[in-house]
């Protein structure tokens, strides 16, 4: 099957926008199950990517125009069989659905992965702002949703969303991102740096990694949560990895509240040195107010790592099922306070048998061989639907 896959982004997982790590190791790994896949980038610049991959990429220029097609990329278009599969990943990119209209008047058929983008329309954003989105979907992006073959959803969250939002959408179906494991060398190099690093005894330390977005990822309930905690004498520091714009408020926030000598900010890091990073900690924490399976939850199940994560992250299911860590709910100050508490009591052997389990939950239920496997059956099991 000839597969393309079309991001507005660069499908380079060495970046902190999930998308394009989960475009990646999704073509990656079709291209490994024999499947003709390939990348197009729609870029806003004119510098194409690098990073090593084994599908082909193929990188175009977006448009002058937010609703008009580059004639190469309207060409490309032109010259896919009728029997190909186009995917579309992301959401509010009007471009995206002038290719989905070209690619059903060829009758090409075509998928969407919204990545959750639509979540936010509805949180924490002014009314003026949700109706304007409201109005671009109803005359334009819409049209996309309601006829595409498949709609590909991430969450629960997600699928109770689109099915409100696109009562007539063909089919949804749930499917949850991925994650690729490192190699056995790696782990090895990894283990060694880490026992470099015990000699200078780190501080015992929860760990965040993402964006620094404060309402969607909860930011502020977990500087709070934490506050409650140190001053209720606890003694493990927090460590956020991660940049955005909201981070100056963040750290802002964590002065006023008497806590900035406990938190350290790395900025961006990735690749090993993340891993690293991950497998010092003695559990990671997301709090989102909404999301669809954070990446970096999923990285750090697989460093061994046991989770602290909210009903809306859609991952506290598989924390309850594999008894890996602690669901935040509700999603309050406190609860947070209480279950960093609670984290601190474990005993290490506890807190290992954890963590195996939840590098076990990446190793049955998240890896991308077999994510890709179930997106390929769903692609083939659409019989034709237009």
């Amino acid at each position: 099957m000839r597969i393309i896959h079309i991001i507005p982004g660069t499908a380079d997982p060495n970046t902190a926008n999930g998308v394009n790590k989960v475009v990646h190791w999704l073509a990656t790994n079709m291209v490994a199950q024999g499947h003709a896949c390939e990348v197009w980038t729609l870029l806003a610049t004119e510098q194409p990517p690098t990073h090593a991959h084994t599908y082909k990429l193929v990188a175009f220029p977006k448009s002058r125009s937010q609703f008009g097609l580059a004639e190469d990329l309207r060409a490309a278009l032109y010259a896919l069989p009728e029997s190909a599969w186009v995917h579309l990943h992301s959401v509010f990119v009007p471009q995206l659905t002038s290719v989905a209209k070209l690619l059903r008047k060829r009758n090409i058929r075509f998928g969407v992965t919204p990545h959750g983008g639509y979540l936010s329309d509805r949180k924490g954003r002014s009314l003026a702002g949700r109706l304007r989105k409201r109005f671009y979907l109803s005359l334009w992006e819409g049209w996309t949703l309601r006829n595409a073959s498949l709609v590909h959803a991430i969450g629960q969250t997600e699928v109770d969303d689109l099915k409100s939002r696109f009562p007539t959408v063909h089919q949804i179906t749930l499917i949850p991102n991925g994650f690729e494991l490192p190699a056995a060398q790696d782990i090895a190099d990894e283990v060694m740096k880490i026992k470099s690093a015990d000699a200078e005894a780190t501080e015992p330390s929860i760990v965040y990694c993402g964006r620094m977005a404060i309402f969607q990822k909860g930011l502020d309930l977990l500087v709070e949560g934490f506050a409650r905690y140190r001053k209720s004498g606890g003694t493990l520091k927090l460590t956020m990895v991660g940049d955005g714009p909201d981070r100056p408020q963040l750290q802002t926030l964590a002065d006023q509240l008497g806590i900035a000598d406990a938190i350290s900010w790395t900025g961006q890091i990735f690749g090993s040195p993340l891993r690293t990073t991950l497998k010092a900690a003695m559990f990671f924490v997301h709090s989102s107010r909404f999301d669809v399976i954070p990446t970096a939850c999923l990285e750090a199940a697989s460093c061994g790592v046991p989770l602290i994560v909210s009903e809306e992250t859609n991952l506290a299911d598989f924390v309850r099922h594999w008894n890996c860590g602690l669901v935040l709910a509700p999603n309050t100050p406190i609860r947070l306070a209480e279950l960093f508490q609670q984290a601190e009591e474990f005993t290490t052997a506890e807190r290992t048998h954890m963590g195996d389990s939840a590098r076990a939950m990446i190793e049955n239920d998240f890896t991308w061989s077999e994510i890709s496997r179930r997106i390929i059956l769903a692609i083939e099991q659409t019989n034709g639907r237009y």
